[in-house]
């Protein structure tokens, strides 16, 4: 958790001669079933003299949705504290406004966030050099390494070898709990998805279609007579790429920064988040922990749907 709480600040915040009063929700998921983090949240607006309007129940028994009314600055000073309060108690929490709450477009990384693992991390350990290319992934998506000059070394690893092996691998794909039904939810409540990933495509495209996106941008490998040259094609899906992707989808779709959310673990997918309406991090790496307030630490992916208004049951 980021001590400071030195999150940029929400689309939702409004400056201190402008501020107004507004009706937020604050949406507690509790992943270990049991009343200490609701029992922390509420001793907490108690203390702060906060007036709740209204507490639900939602029918999972683990997440809760409760109702106030403050001013933007006071709303945001709230969900700081709130961050820090129930970071060690197995739970995940959100506040948001609940006008514009939601969203028409849900922009998403595939490694280690849609899917369980880094796929091209699992295409190098096939092969015998997965401690190589595991250690240049972490570093890269800890911010520590360019992502392009992280890929290039990656694939490089990977020269003369059948493209064979992204099948075997796509086929094995294991996707992280929620995935699914965060997608096909999305999708019934008339909201866009896309894909948008590092990884290559014979991966993404299978990932893609399983899931049901409505669109996939990715990465492809050089391949000459079955094999990869070790080379990667031109235009490169890396940070600003991702970012740029979201800013097309806006524009094509007419609709307001603040009318989307996107999800990511990496820091390649950091400038996306911080662009996004909401930018949530799926057990982020430490850059992206510090990037948003909107994290996913301790439930799935289906929390998702809850902080977009969408009625998961």
């Amino acid at each position: 958790m980021n001590e400071t709480l030195s999150f940029p600040n929400p689309y939702w915040l409004l400056s201190e001669t402008e501020d107004k009063q507004t009706e937020f929700v604050v949406v507690l998921v509790n992943a270990l079933m049991n009343d200490s983090a609701l029992n922390l949240v509420h001793h907490f607006f108690d203390k702060n003299n906060i007036v709740i309007g209204l507490t639900e129940v939602l029918s999972d028994k683990q997440t809760t949705e409760i109702f106030i009314s403050e001013t933007t600055q006071n709303a945001w000073k709230i969900f700081k504290k709130l961050l820090l309060l129930t970071s060690n108690v197995g739970a995940d929490i959100f506040l948001l406004p609940i006008s514009g709450r939601k969203k028409k477009l849900l922009v998403c990384d595939m490694d280690s966030t849609i899917v369980l693992t880094e796929t091209l991390d699992d295409i190098a350990m096939s092969l015998g050099v997965g401690e190589q290319v595991r250690e240049i992934t972490f570093r890269a998506m800890q911010g520590e390494l360019d992502f392009r000059k992280a890929l290039d070394e990656r694939i490089s690893l990977l020269k003369g070898i059948s493209e064979k092996l992204f099948d075997d691998v796509a086929n094995k794909v294991k996707f992280n709990y929620g995935a699914e039904k965060l997608i096909n939810f999305a999708q019934k409540n008339g909201v866009r998805t896309v894909l948008v990933s590092g990884g290559f495509e014979p991966i993404v495209s299978v990932v893609a279609a399983k899931m049901g996106f409505d669109r996939y941008v990715c990465n492809k490998a050089e391949v000459s007579s079955g094999k990869l040259t070790g080379n990667v094609l031109e235009p490169i899906i890396d940070a600003g790429a991702k970012l740029k992707i979201l800013q097309e989808e806006i524009k094509q779709l007419a609709i307001l920064p603040e009318e989307t959310c996107a999800v990511g673990d990496g820091a390649n997918d950091l400038p996306m988040l911080q662009a996004a309406g909401v930018g949530v991090g799926y057990m982020g790496k430490p850059l992206i922990r510090a990037g948003t307030p909107y994290q996913i630490n301790s439930s799935s992916l289906e929390s998702i749907l809850l902080i977009m208004g969408i009625a998961v049951y």
